[in-house]
């Protein structure tokens, strides 16, 4: 994040800072700690949302292969449409589940640069330091951001539903065609 960002986010959290309505010290800084304690369990339950929202698509999915396995077992079907069509439903599940990973990693993002910058006001930087000390994210070997393997789950099951797509194409038809 650039300086000129680190500013910004500055100026939007202390823009009212003069117009506190209780110009006591100590009432600010009662208000700031209340705030930055409510926003830390804002982020702790935004993380939660993340978890159950992984759960449900993992559920969906798993669903959907349990469904094609047991179609699989029972035996051949006449009009293999479900192999053909329930990929495609798949993976647009896999395309939105995948967004929604993106989406809750740039909020995560946003938070913790507004946390940084709370702490600034504060006598320990906690987040910041852990921050640090994981190599600010660039180093694989000190922190993997969670991000990076969730986005994988739904990249697998796309593939799976690929090659079940793949698989289940009548090449005979296909190959007789393009002669």
């Amino acid at each position: 994040m650039s300086e000129i960002e680190r500013e910004d986010i500055d100026n939007l959290l202390y823009e009212r800072y003069h117009d506190h309505k209780e110009n006591h010290p100590d009432r600010y800084i009662d208000h700031y700690l209340e705030q930055y304690r409510i926003y830390i369990h804002v982020s702790n339950s935004g993380n939660e949302r993340r978890a159950k929202s992984n759960e449900f698509f993992l559920a969906i999915n798993t669903a959907i292969m349990g469904i094609l396995g047991y179609f699989e077992i029972k035996g051949p079907i006449e009009t293999p449409i479900v192999f053909m069509m329930v990929p495609f439903v798949g993976i647009a599940i896999c395309y939105c589940w995948y967004r929604i990973i993106k989406s809750y990693s740039e909020l995560n993002r946003a938070k913790f640069a507004v946390l940084h910058s709370a702490e600034k006001k504060l006598p320990l930087s906690l987040f910041k330091t852990e921050w640090e000390l994981l190599g600010k994210g660039k180093d694989r070997k000190k922190y993997l951001p969670l991000s990076s393997t969730e986005k994988l789950i739904p990249l697998i099951f796309s593939i799976l539903y690929v090659l079940i797509f793949l698989s289940n194409l009548p090449w005979g038809y296909i190959v007789n065609f393009v002669r």
